[in-house]
């Protein structure tokens, strides 16, 4: 009779939840809810996924949560490496049909983070703007803006984050709040870096910059001198004007017969007449074989990402201040033994780096570059490259890591993406909004006093509050 009894309620909060809900509601056994669990690196069975077309069905989301007693994730684009739009007999918040792109007065643009880079960047072409943003055209505005946004005019006009001027956010308790600068500093210091540990965000208003057009593509040098151009490029990348962001490329030896060239990619955006100059160091580094920069719309630069759905990349990156010969000889020698790893190394620096360090959430304003690495394929293809990526980075030791690009993140990892003095700030900051750790997760801050867990966690008593 009890179990009748539990049935029975979860029904009824259920059919609360369809009933309080203006978009999808999808429960375990609907049709497409199966998809619907999915994301591109994790194929989670959560009990509910809530497609939100508003923060109202936000809040909805999380009362129901609540009251069934079960974690939260939160899904916008679905790229993360470690699944975290996803999970197991839970809720998921679906923001998806938050795609809005509305032009505001002063060259500010409110994005629903929902809506993909791709989308957002051809929106805004048609007006001559662009936002420093990511890469990836499939990737979505909530799960990038959540770490930093590391993309092709980063030098240039910093993080996506740093251009945020204000953000609607769902917190634990229910409450919906439009947030900045002067109305709560603190939370939106939060927001710029480990928004995923705060709450729910369902829009940003973010300053757009007005440029058109960047010269954008790759150099690509035999394979043999890949020692000999990452040495070049780093000498100059390091210093090299503020309008150049650029990456040095090395896909995995088992492409190509071992012979995949080395590629450095380039964007250049600021000045028109002074592009062709600041590249053309870059075309110096060795033995040219193709030159593809050439001028596009910003669009363009957003590259799209699909693979096989049975691979699960193992993916680790660090912060580096210089490209010295400890880090690069490690990585390079690294190669042939671990035959399915791409490594990327972005070039840091320039207004990226003017940002105070403590600003934001994100910590890693000193780096000069980031190293992020891939190991491709399914865990059968892999073998035992895991077990030899993993040693790799053990002798690596960065100074710090990047929230957005981690597979299998451990404590460690959290505290890397957030050293003291910002994870106490966060902890602080945690304790305040979310008590109850209901934004947890692997690369989430804790709240302090740390949350110890236990069989129900305190979402109940923080939206009690409010009522």
């Amino acid at each position: 009779m009890m179990r009748e009894s539990v049935v029975a309620r979860g029904d009824r909060e259920l059919l609360g939840l369809r009933e309080a809900v203006v978009g999808e509601v999808l429960a375990d056994g609907d049709a497409g809810h199966l998809d619907a669990g999915r994301v591109m690196m994790a194929a989670g069975r959560p009990r509910v996924v809530v497609r939100c077309t508003g923060a109202v069905d936000v809040v909805a989301a999380l009362r129901y949560a609540e009251a069934q007693d079960l974690p939260v994730a939160v899904r916008s684009g679905g790229h993360h490496a470690a699944g975290l739009g996803t999970n197991e007999g839970g809720v998921v918040i679906d923001v998806r049909p938050m795609d809005e792109v509305r032009l505001l007065p002063d060259d500010v643009v409110r994005v629903g983070t929902g809506a993909t880079w791709g989308a957002v960047a051809a929106r805004l072409a048609k007006v001559g703007l662009a936002i420093s943003s990511g890469d990836t055209a499939s990737v979505g505005v909530g799960g990038l803006m959540a770490g930093g946004g590391i993309g092709w005019m980063v030098r240039k006009h910093g993080l996506a984050i740093d251009n945020v001027v204000s953000a609607e956010v769902v917190t634990a308790d229910g409450s919906v709040r439009r947030v900045d600068a002067a109305s709560a500093p603190e939370l939106f210091w939060g927001l710029r870096g480990a928004a995923g540990s705060l709450g729910v965000v369902t829009s940003y208003d973010i300053s757009a910059v007005r440029q058109p057009t960047v010269h954008y593509g790759s150099l690509l040098y035999p394979w043999t001198q890949a020692e000999q151009v990452l040495a070049g490029w780093a000498a100059y990348a390091a210093d090299a004007p503020d309008d150049l962001t650029s990456s040095f490329q090395l896909a995995p030896t088992m492409m190509a017969d071992r012979q995949v060239p080395v590629a450095v990619m380039v964007c250049v955006a600021g000045d028109i007449g002074r592009r062709d100059a600041i590249i053309e160091p870059l075309r110096q580094l060795g033995s040219l074989l193709t030159d593809k920069v050439r001028e596009v719309p910003y669009p363009e630069v957003f590259a799209d990402m699909a693979m096989p759905a049975e691979w699960r990349p193992k993916i680790r990156n660090g912060f580096f201040d210089a490209m010295s010969p400890e880090l690069t000889e490690p990585l390079l020698a690294a190669r042939p033994r671990i035959p399915g790893m791409a490594i990327e190394i972005r070039a840091l620096g320039g207004t990226f780096g003017a940002m105070p360090a403590d600003a934001t959430a994100f910590a890693h304003r000193d780096a000069r570059f980031l190293v992020n690495s891939v190991v491709m394929g399914s865990p059968e293809q892999q073998g035992s490259q895991p077990e030899d990526f993993a040693e790799l980075w053990r002798g690596l030791r960065p100074n710090g890591a990047y929230v957005n690009f981690l597979s299998d993140p451990t404590e460690a990892d959290l505290d890397a993406c957030y050293p003291e003095p910002h994870r106490a700030r966060l902890a602080a900051l945690k304790q305040a909004v979310d008590p109850g750790h209901v934004f947890r997760g692997p690369l989430s801050v804790p709240p302090r006093p740390e949350w110890a867990g236990g069989p129900r966690h305190l979402l109940r008593w923080a939206m009690r509050s409010r009522r």
